[in-house]
């Protein structure tokens, strides 16, 4: 698996309470390239990437790295916003296992890395194991890498960076199957059925405890598509509220909210974002009301893959604007962040037009083009 009111109503091309407008002296920019090609021994495949922002204003990258039989976790640095990015280093890479769907929780001291660990092989959907590294943010090296606590036997899709509430509540989005719980694992995504919420947490990442799980029962619009709601992209509200939107199964994303830091969530519905059995990344700007939204714009391929803004609460979203648009193959799992000069940053995967393997792509940009 890579893979109550109503909150992201997204008004898939208009704003209700007036159009956004970018600011007057804001000139549009795009600009997105490769930065991490698919090619090597160690490199020949990347997936599920994960972007955040660190207190000192480097961005930090996480991805899944393939020898094409091993999966293990890398990750690099950024200093400049983006434009340019250290070398990989190797994070978690545990013995008899694949290391895939990293999640990055930032704290005021460091930076932590989590797994979602699976044995191999494994023929059922049946187990997983969480694993977790740490670095300080004054430059130290990574911690040896531990087991967490399993809060569930198959626990999957933490691909996007946690959130950190206005009380210091640090939020992990996650899913997990209901047949791998329940002792009846399945043998194919298609036939999964996920329940999503997030993991909590009061030390700092010390420890996590689930908070309450959100679920529906979506129409499949795909045999191959994973049932229920799962990978669930979170954003913060200043009132400690929290948005969500997840994959389902269906021809839309559906949407929740937690008014209680992620105790308990809305019945996920649909929103009017259209995507279909894949994931969403959401990024609140800083000191504007405006909530970023990244998805593959479709109701069954993942491409293209978008972008579009709300300043109301995600109740509506501007007319998307593409990112890129591969078709016939993936751009899809992405993810966003905010540097620190302002720019708009999303980094995704994306197959080669050979099909030997993915790239990581980024694209910079900012608010003025989205909206222009």
């Amino acid at each position: 698996m890579r893979a109550a009111d109503a909150i992201l109503v997204a008004g898939a091309l208009v704003v209700a309470a007036g159009t956004l407008r970018p600011e007057p002296a804001e000139k549009p920019f795009f600009e997105s390239r490769v930065i991490f090609a698919a090619g090597g021994a160690r490199f020949a495949r990347k997936a599920y990437p994960t972007v955040a922002a660190l207190p000192d204003g480097r961005l930090f990258l996480t991805w899944s790295a393939s020898d094409g039989a091993k999966v293990r976790i890398v990750g690099a640095f950024s200093m400049d916003g983006g434009k340019s990015w250290g070398a990989p280093e190797d994070l978690l890479d545990t013995p008899g296992f694949g290391d895939h769907d990293p999640n990055i929780i930032v704290t005021p001291d460091e930076v932590q890395v989590y797994s979602t660990s699976t044995p191999m092989p494994q023929k059922q959907i049946s187990y997983s194991e969480t694993w977790k590294t740490a670095r300080k943010l004054d430059g130290s090296s990574w911690s040896a890498p531990v087991r967490m606590p399993q809060h569930r036997k198959y626990l999957v899709g933490k691909i996007h960076a946690g959130l950190t509430l206005a009380d210091g509540t640090l939020l992990m989005p996650y899913s997990w199957d209901i047949p791998a719980e329940e002792g009846r694992p399945v043998a194919t995504e298609g036939r999964m059925n996920l329940k999503s919420g997030a993991l909590r947490s009061r030390d700092g990442g010390r420890t996590w405890t689930p908070g309450g799980d959100m679920y529906a029962d979506p129409p499949r619009a795909s045999e191959h598509a994973a049932g229920g709601v799962a990978e669930p992209a979170m954003a913060p509200r200043p009132s400690g509220e929290a948005d969500a939107l997840r994959r389902t199964p269906d021809v839309w994303m559906y949407e929740s909210r937690s008014r209680d830091g992620g105790r308990t969530w809305s019945v996920p519905k649909p929103s009017k974002l259209q995507g279909h059995n894949a994931p969403a990344a959401l990024c609140r700007l800083r000191g504007l009301p405006d909530v970023l939204v990244v998805w593959d714009y479709s109701r069954r391929d993942r491409w293209p893959l978008a972008a579009a803004l709300s300043r109301d609460g995600c109740a509506s979203w501007s007319k998307p604007k593409t990112l890129a648009n591969p078709a016939g193959s993936q751009a899809s799992y992405p993810t966003a962040t905010q540097a620190a000069d302002g720019a708009l940053i999303a980094i995704w995967q994306q197959d080669r037009p050979d099909r030997k393997g993915r790239d990581l792509w980024l694209a910079r940009f900012n608010r003025a083009w989205v909206l222009q």
